[in-house]
């Protein structure tokens, strides 16, 4: 309760009233008493002058006791003081409340007569055995006699104590009227403290839109404008950091490689997407240790190692079936390290292509080199049989096989190396079925030889003009046939069907050959691979002609499928009929 301002200053306010209060309720009380006891000497005053005047000439005619205290008992009565007449040697000879004063004892020890007759007057307070009070004595010398005024002092207390409970009940409404001003002025006092409290409150809870919009011209006042202004800089910085934050965010969840910041404490504190890609994480891992989330040694070690000597390191490794490549590079403030940025780069596909390429080398070379050293053999067998007409020619026919082999491996080579080097292609329409039948007929020789039905079931209602190139076309529909003739069986079929649908042409060519295992499927548009080696040399191919099938195939935006089982292996090529898709 108390640790409101409004509470403290009430309570302060009504705590300093009370006691200056009580404080002057005390001080007034003397004051009155001391006030009445003086206003009562004036009167004892003014009322002596009075009784000395109607005594005056007792000196030359005195009174019998009995008149004289007749005659004071009357003033007595009307002054309503008791009055009381002494000679100078101190004895009574008057008194307004006794009759018989001849037993009185002399007065003319008492203070108030001595001082009368020294100074003229004199005043007391004690104690009266007579009357058994205290009281307030006054003596006047004039005349030859000493006029004697007095008053108990209960009286005097009875005076004060009523005008003291007058001035208490003024005293309490006034005290009562300044608590509700008080707490009237606290709270209107405290009510812009309150709504300054209230504004950093919700603006510390994310009310950032909250203003002051009625303030004094005060101080507080002046700060509740330096709020509001505080407030729009704030508001506004604020803004201008969400939105670099979230352009951080989009560039960070844009980039492909995985990207991860372990803080100190070993928490993961920012990631993006491709991290949790590439690690194939479904949850959240932020403010996650990192040795909860990656599964791999070596990396956590490093890690560890790098949060501790903060060098830069950048190392390969195998991780769920792929390689990666990961950068450990230390962030530092005032040379202590507050993190490690983790970069990691998936380069399967990088090894990948560098297997292949490594492949290529090796199965180019290969292929170069052995009909070179066949020819060179067949060669040094005429220069030393060359007066045997037919060995010399068979030897003669073998080498021209293997060049006419080699120069077909060359010309695939330089086709597949245009088609990928190339930036496009001249655009025309073909007619797809013309291109068919012409590859058919080039390759009759080889349908012959293996004795292969060739099935033609390409529609005459079907519309086969189609936006592309006829060079590339007839690179992909020969060497699939081709392909189709070499890994068929002997007195195999070669069928080919089309189909329109959704305005894509479809057509079919499958064999009855020996088909493509399941797990090789996806690799037999790679250069130079082969599913079964030594078939592939006796049928003369080169290894080059699905490769040149896929690139002329993803060069004009066609699409080709492969299906396959024991019974033999169907390619699918397929091309929308949109002839504007190209204008």
């Amino acid at each position: 309760m108390l640790n409101k301002l409004s509470n403290k200053l009430i309570l302060s306010f009504i705590s300093l009233t009370v006691i200056l209060s009580v404080i002057i309720f005390v001080l007034l009380g003397d004051i009155l008493k001391t006030v009445h006891i003086n206003i009562i000497k004036m009167e004892m005053y003014r009322y002596s002058e009075l009784i000395s005047l109607e005594l005056k000439g007792l000196s030359v005619k005195p009174l019998p006791s009995s008149a004289l205290s007749k005659i004071v008992s009357e003033f007595s009565h009307i002054m309503d003081l008791r009055i009381t007449i002494i000679k100078e040697d101190g004895s009574v000879i008057a008194d307004s409340d006794i009759t018989d004063f001849s037993h009185l004892e002399n007065h003319q020890y008492r203070k108030e007569v001595i001082d009368a007759l020294s100074a003229g007057y004199g005043f007391s307070t004690r104690y009266s055995n007579t009357l058994k009070t205290d009281m307030l004595y006054y003596a006047l010398n004039k005349e030859g006699f000493i006029i004697r005024l007095s008053k108990p002092l209960y009286e005097i207390d009875q005076s004060v104590g009523s005008l003291k409970q007058i001035v208490f009940n003024v005293t309490v409404i006034i005290l009562f009227i300044f608590v509700i001003l008080i707490i009237i002025i606290s709270l209107i006092v405290t009510k812009p403290f309150k709504d300054t409290i209230r504004f950093a409150s919700d603006f510390a809870n994310g009310d950032y839109k909250r203003r002051f919009l009625n303030y004094s011209k005060d101080e507080i006042g002046l700060l509740q404008k330096s709020l509001n202004k505080m407030a729009d800089t704030i508001e506004e910085t604020i803004n201008n950091l969400i939105l670099q934050h979230k352009k951080l965010e989009a560039i960070l969840h844009s980039i492909n490689a995985g990207i991860a910041m372990v803080d100190s404490n070993k928490h993961i504190v920012i990631n993006n997407d491709s991290f949790l890609t590439m690690l194939d994480i479904n949850t959240d891992i932020r403010n996650k240790q990192y040795f909860e989330i990656i599964r791999n040694s070596t990396l956590n070690s490093k890690i560890e190692k790098n949060l501790k000597d903060g060098e830069i390191e950048i190392f390969e490794t195998e991780m769920y079936n792929k390689y990666f490549e990961f950068a450990l590079t230390p962030i530092r403030k005032e040379n202590i390290i507050q993190g490690i940025l983790v970069v990691l780069h998936d380069i399967s596909e990088k090894k990948k292509i560098e297997k292949i390429k490594s492949d290529i080398i090796s199965n180019v070379s290969h292929e170069l080199k052995t009909p070179i050293a066949i020819v060179k053999g067949y060669l040094e067998t005429i220069q030393e049989n060359y007066d045997n007409r037919e060995i010399v020619m068979n030897f003669i026919d073998s080498a021209i096989d293997n060049i006419d082999r080699q120069n077909s491996l060359i010309q695939d080579i330089i086709k597949l190396s245009m088609i990928e080097s190339s930036k496009g292609f001249e655009k025309e329409i073909v007619d797809l079925r013309a291109i068919i039948e012409r590859c058919i007929e080039l390759l009759s020789l080889k349908i012959a030889k293996k004795s292969i039905t060739v099935v033609n079931n390409l529609k005459n209602d079907i519309d086969y003009s189609v936006v592309g190139n006829r060079f590339l076309a007839e690179e992909i529909f020969f060497n699939i046939i081709d392909n189709g003739i070499n890994y068929n069986n002997q007195d195999g079929t070669l069928t080919i069907d089309a189909a329109c649908l959704s305005n894509n042409l479809s057509i079919k060519i499958f064999d009855t050959g020996i088909g493509i295992p399941q797990e090789f499927r996806d690799r037999i548009f790679e250069r130079f691979y082969r599913v079964d080696k030594s078939r592939s040399r006796a049928t003369g191919g080169t290894g080059l002609g699905l490769s040149i099938v896929k690139h002329a195939i993803m060069v004009m935006g066609w699409d080709i499928s492969v299906l396959s089982d024991r019974k033999g292996s169907t390619f699918i090529v397929t091309v929308e009929l949109e002839h504007d898709k190209y204008d």
